[in-house]
């Protein structure tokens, strides 16, 4: 989180953005947003109220209480979501999980969450490239289901497999791979090694 200071100029916009960007469908007003971010209430009040101005929350009031929302047509939010998946959210406790593993050359979030569409309810899909199987990966995966509060579903290839279903033109895996993806371990140019093999 310390690295994004410098870009986005204070620890309490970061934690802001943080929690809207890991749950873009959903709404939160000004006290939840105090108590889910440990920041004072006064801080969130100029956070907020930085962030509408730019057009990246919107405000609705309802009630005694005001609610605030991602604006889902912020023209640069995958960009953004990408950059606090990446870093201090669910890609970050991923590839913090999966790098402890052995034997995982590539792995990547696609679906959904890498396209921008998810719901509350959407799942992550996972994409693992290696040695490394589903059943080693299953406790792991199960953790980070109950840390994170989202269902993974894993896909994982061995480099033999994976080439090889490229070769055969696998409609699954050439899908996956035209899709957009949120890197977790490795990276485009790692992946595109594997399935030249």
């Amino acid at each position: 989180m310390a690295m994004l200071i410098p870009l986005f100029g204070s620890i309490a916009r970061i934690k802001v953005l943080a929690l809207f960007m890991l749950n873009p469908a959903s709404e939160f007003y000004l006290r939840e947003i105090s108590q889910r971010t440990g920041l004072p209430v006064r801080a969130v009040e100029r956070t907020t109220k930085a962030l509408l101005e730019i057009g990246l929350l919107r405000r609705e009031s309802r009630g005694n209480n005001v609610y605030f929302s991602v604006n889902r047509k912020f023209p640069i939010l995958p960009e953004l979501k990408a950059i606090f998946l990446k870093t201090v959210g669910l890609g970050d406790r991923l590839r913090e999980a999966l790098s402890e593993q052995e034997d995982i050359e590539v792995a990547f979030i696609y679906g959904s969450v890498a396209r921008d569409e998810e719901d509350l309810e959407s799942d992550i899909d996972l994409f693992v490239v290696g040695e490394a199987t589903l059943h080693s990966l299953t406790p792991v995966l199960s953790q980070m289901e109950d840390e994170l509060g989202r269902e993974i579903n894993a896909t994982v290839f061995s480099e033999e497999e994976l080439s090889e279903r490229v070769k055969r033109n696998d409609h699954f895996v050439k899908s996956v791979l035209a899709a957009p993806k949120i890197f977790l371990l490795g990276d485009e140019e790692a992946l595109q090694s594997v399935v030249r093999v």
